[in-house]
């Protein structure tokens, strides 16, 4: 009888080795950067024009500036979706890739795949996705910008998943 009396003991031992073992993985915070941005962080941009990709030459791609927690450079990439013809259309449905190179040493880096929606009649940009390398990885990326006569400004926030909260 004492053996089957430990069996729900060594049940709920396990299952709380299984919930430790799945925890939300832990940001690495070897950079200032990350560690200041664990809640998150919003980031100002401004990037110009600066041609079709040459990598693939489908993408448009602007390059700037970040400011803010991490200040540095900045690429974006932004394809739009869907057939040649609806790029005719002032709302283009998009994905972007935004990269964040490392700046000084004990800055981060961060790379974000988002999608969404240009208006170019507007010029409102509105983007959401997932940062997928750095030591933001797994954080959500929100764009919020305008384009004036092709050149970009707005904010980028990346914040914890909602699922991770």
């Amino acid at each position: 009888m004492a053996a089957i009396a430990r069996v729900p003991a060594a049940v709920g031992a396990f299952a709380a080795l299984l919930l430790t073992s799945y925890a939300a993985p832990q940001r690495t915070t070897d950079h200032p950067a990350c560690a200041a941005g664990a809640n998150g962080l919003t980031l100002g941009f401004a990037g110009q024009f600066a041609g079709v990709s040459q990598d693939d030459h489908n993408s448009n791609v602007w390059s700037g500036r970040v400011n803010g927690p991490i200040s540095g450079g900045l690429v974006v990439t932004l394809e739009p979706l869907g057939s040649l013809m609806e790029t005719a259309n002032p709302i283009w449905q998009v994905k972007t890739r935004w990269i964040v190179p490392a700046g000084a040493p004990g800055e981060g880096s961060l790379v974000a795949d988002l999608y969404g929606t240009v208006n170019w009649k507007s010029g409102r940009m509105r983007l959401s996705g997932v940062v997928t390398e750095g030591c933001f990885k797994g954080y959500e990326a929100i764009v919020d910008g305008r384009f004036a006569d092709l050149d970009a400004a707005g904010t980028l926030q990346i914040q914890p998943a909602l699922a991770l909260r």
